[in-house]
């Protein structure tokens, strides 16, 4: 129902050397199931073989890892993730794509692209930079498009460059965004991202978004527009949320369901915005050592001054939060398609790290720890229409798995606790990832 067509622009080169897993747990993901004491095989950057571990033969030469205990399970998808671009150091935006892979994203879906990210998108798929694979969208189309002409003309050119989709922001009039919509649809190349407030979510809906991201826009729809008239909005409508009607949430969910269209929360943006503790954040987030200073210092200052402006309203704030949580839930129990995204690195979104903190916003909504796996890898499969490619652990699917120390069915907590990662067939021990780690950190320091 919710599938969209992506183009695959690079084929990924697997490991030709086999890996095998004996005595591992495996979460499949194709229910919420466990499957005990099995030996998983992967050749050639797939799963070829799972099964019990008292049956299965091992081959000669393969690397074999005893996981007595642990549990294998498919790797993440980031499915609103930011690379550095044009103007950043070759090496940070290489430590980023390091970053998401050390916290078991395998797949990572950039939203704000750039020339520089179709050469990473091959480098990451042939294995010269190690990373998760990469979906990126062309450059933003905001306020830069005011004309139907100009709307044609840039999704032409994007289709054509390589890109996998469009990122729109906001500032496009009606008519510019109706011509962009059809010549994207007529290019094959999807569009997501802001809603443009001149063109709003029930038109967003029927016009073919594939996502909504941050539930851009959604709020002016929860709200009678004759009690807010006047209200200014502010940042993605949080004032509105004292006159949010709850019966309105349920609609729109349906809505949303109907159109096909899915959304990607991220969350932790906004909990950054309004629930961060400024005086403790950057000691209740060690992995800040893995980001640039002057990186830490723009979120910290970004925040501090927006809660500093003269009409901030933190009790809305709290109530926006909420509302929130309240629309994950109501798109949920629709069935309505919800993505695993965090927007990072943005305000104190570590890349990686951040992902497990938004599954822990997400269930905290209402979800079970099996419903927000699958935002991060079933639902990421079937958006792209590849379930038969990624997404979970089966045989003929993409070796890209993360193993970790402690079932995440029960925990989520447990999908941080990472041993190893498998990128592509190629296994990034504990060790493997600590040592960059490390060396990030350290070069940080300096």
């Amino acid at each position: 129902m919710f599938a969209v067509a992506i183009a695959v622009g690079f084929a990924e080169t697997g490991t030709a050397e086999a890996l095998v897993f004996r005595h591992v747990n495996v979460v499949p993901m194709d229910e919420e199931r466990v499957l005990r004491e099995q030996t998983v095989l992967i050749e050639g950057g797939r799963i070829v073989s799972i099964a019990p571990a008292a049956d299965a033969e091992i081959p000669d030469r393969a690397t074999v890892i005893d996981a007595g205990g642990q549990y294998l399970m498919p790797g993440l998808a980031e499915m609103h993730a930011h690379m550095p671009g044009q103007g950043d150091d070759r090496r940070y935006r290489e430590n980023v794509a390091f970053l998401y892979l050390a916290n078991g994203v395998t797949l990572a879906r950039s939203m704000l692209g750039a020339p520089v990210h179709l050469q990473l998108c091959q480098q990451l798929a042939d294995g010269s930079v190690d990373g998760p694979r990469l979906i990126s969208a062309g450059p933003g189309l905001g306020g830069n498009i005011q004309t139907p002409g100009e709307g044609i003309r840039v999704a032409r050119q994007q289709a054509e460059a390589g890109y996998d989709l469009l990122k729109i922001f906001w500032g496009m009039p009606h008519d510019a965004f109706n011509a962009l919509a059809e010549a994207a649809h007529a290019a094959n190349i999807e569009f997501s991202g802001h809603v443009p407030g001149a063109v709003g979510v029930p038109r967003a809906l029927e016009a073919g978004y594939t996502t909504i991201d941050h539930f851009d826009a959604y709020m002016p729809t929860l709200v009678d527009s004759d009690e807010t008239e006047g209200v200014d909005g502010g940042f993605f409508g949080y004032r509105y949320a004292p006159y949010v009607r709850d019966e309105r949430i349920q609609a729109i969910a349906e809505k949303t369901r109907d159109a096909g269209v899915w959304n990607v929360p991220t969350e932790t943006i906004m909990h950054s915005a309004f629930a961060v503790d400024l005086e403790t954040v950057r000691e209740d987030r060690p992995e800040f050592r893995y980001m640039p200073q002057g990186v830490v210092d723009g979120w910290v200052n970004w925040v501090t001054n927006f809660r500093n402006q003269d009409h901030y309203d933190q009790e809305a704030g709290d109530a926006f939060i909420q509302v929130r949580l309240d629309l994950i839930k109501a798109l949920h129990d629709a069935g309505a398609g919800l993505l695993l995204g965090s927007d990072a690195p943005q305000w104190f979104n570590v890349p990686g790290f951040s992902v497990h903190r938004e599954m822990a916003v997400m269930e905290s909504a209402g979800l079970s720890p099996y419903d927000v796996l699958k935002t991060g890898t079933v639902n990421p499969a079937e958006y792209l229409g590849e379930e038969d490619v990624f997404g979970r652990v089966a045989e003929g699917l993409k070796a890209d798995l993360i193993l970790v120390n402690g079932n995440p069915l029960e925990d989520l907590a447990h999908a941080q606790d990472i041993e190893g990662v498998v990128r592509h067939g190629r296994w990034f021990s504990r060790e493997d990832l600590d040592e960059r780690l490390d060396e990030i950190a350290a070069r940080n320091e300096n």
